[in-house]
C-alpha cells in the first residue's frame, strides 16, 4: 500500500512539473496552509520514503527517523482536514450520507506507515516470487480502491452553496427524444438548485447523439424550461462530448459570462473525476450529486468503468 501511495505522489509531482495544474494531493490531504515549495518537498520526501520502504529495508537511522517524521506531517495535515470536514458538517454547510471523509482513511494509512518506517527491521525476509506478486497485487488493489474511496466519500456529499451557475453534465437521450433516467435526474437536480436561488444560470453540457441526432443539451433545456426555468437562464454547450471537454468548455463559458463559482451536477460516482478535470481547467467547482429517483440498473458497471476513466483522466487529461 505504501508503494502505491508513493508512486501516486511521484506521478503527481511529475505531472505538476510537466503540465500544471496537475497535482491532486489536496483532494486527499485538504488544502494545506503551506507554501507550495515546502509542500512539494514534503511530498517528494514522503514518496521516496514509501517507495524505498516497499523495496528494501531503510537501514540508515537518519532516513528512518526523517521518513517517519515526514509521513507524520502528512498524517497531521490529513487530521486537520478531518477536523475541518466534521466542523462544516456539524454546522450544516455540507450534507450527505457519507460521514467519513477520504482524509480520515489517509490519516490512518499514513500514521500506520510512519510507525512501520520508524520500526523498520534490518532482517526483513528476502524477496521471493510470491512476495513480489503479492506486493504488486496489493499495490494494484490500492490504485483501484483510491477512486472508489472518493466515489463513496466525496461523491455523495452535497456541497450546496451559492454559485454563479450549475454545470449539468449530459447523459443518454433515447431514440424517441426522451431523456434517460440518468439525464432526467441530473437535470432535475440543476432545476432544484436554480429554484432554491443557489445559482442564476444552468449550463447544460452534452453532445449531439450521432445515432439518433438528438442534442442532449436541447433536451435538457426543454425539461428545465418546462419546469419553470427561464430560457434565458439556460446556456447550452453542445461540444461536451466527454467529461474533459465539458470541463474545458465550462471554463470558457464561465469566463465569457463573468462567472466565478460553479456547481458541478452529475452522479456521485462521476463527481470525483469531474472535480479533478474542472480544477485542471482552472475552475474550482463545488459538487452536488444528482438525487436518483431510483437506482440505475447499470450502476455497478458505471462504477467500475469510472475507476478506469478516473485513472485515464488523471494521467492523460
Amino acid at each position: 500500500m505504501g508503494l502505491a501511495i508513493g508512486l501516486f505522489a511521484l506521478l503527481n509531482l511529475a505531472g505538476e512539473a510537466l503540465r500544471p495544474p496537475f497535482d491532486t494531493t489536496h483532494t486527499w490531504l485538504g488544502d494545506a496552509d503551506l507554501p507550495r515549495p515546502i509542500f512539494r518537498a514534503l511530498e517528494l520526501a514522503a514518496a521516496v520514503t514509501l517507495v524505498w520502504h516497499a523495496a528494501r529495508p531503510i537501514r540508515p537511522a537518519w532516513a528512518r527517523v526523517g521518513g517517519a517524521i515526514v509521513l507524520g506531517i502528512g498524517a497531521t495535515l490529513a487530521a486537520l482536514d478531518v477536523a475541518t470536514f466534521y466542523g462544516v458538517l456539524a454546522r450544516g454547510v455540507i450534507r450527505g450520507p457519507a460521514f467519513v471523509p477520504a482524509s480520515l482513511v489517509v490519516l490512518v494509512c499514513l500514521a500506520a506507515l510512519a510507525v512501520s518506517v520508524s520500526r523498520e527491521r534490518a532482517d526483513r525476509p528476502p524477496w521471493t516470487r510470491f512476495r513480489a506478486v503479492a506486493c504488486a497485487a496489493v499495490a494494484a488493489s490500492t490504485f483501484v480502491a483510491m477512486p472508489l474511496l472518493l466515489m463513496v466519500t466525496l461523491g455523495p456529499t452535497r456541497y450546496e452553496r451559492r454559485a454563479d451557475c450549475a454545470i449539468v453534465l449530459g447523459a443518454r437521450v433515447f431514440d424517441d427524444g426522451t431523456p434517460s433516467l440518468a439525464l432526467s435526474d441530473r437535470v432535475d437536480e440543476g432545476i432544484r438548485l436554480y429554484q432554491q436561488g443557489l445559482v442564476r444560470a444552468l449550463v447544460m453540457s452534452g453532445a449531439v447523439d450521432e445515432h439518433n441526432g438528438f442534442s442532449e443539451p436541447e433536451v435538457m433545456r426543454a425539461r428545465a424550461v418546462a419546469a419553470g426555468v427561464p430560457e434565458a437562464a439556460v446556456i447550452l454547450d453542445e461540444e461536451g462530448v466527454t467529461s474533459s471537454w465539458t470541463a474545458r468548455n465550462g471554463a470558457l463559458l464561465m469566463r465569457r459570462h463573468g462567472f466565478v463559482r460553479a456547481i458541478a451536477v452529475t452522479h456521485y460516482y462521476h463527481e470525483p473525476r469531474v472535480k479533478m478535470l474542472f480544477e485542471r481547467a482552472g475552475v474550482f467547482v463545488y459538487t452536488v450529486p444528482a438525487r436518483m429517483s431510483r437506482r440505475l440498473l447499470k450502476e455497478p458497471w458505471f462504477i467500475m468503468r469510472e475507476v478506469l476513466a478516473y485513472w485515464h483522466s488523471f494521467l492523460l487529461q
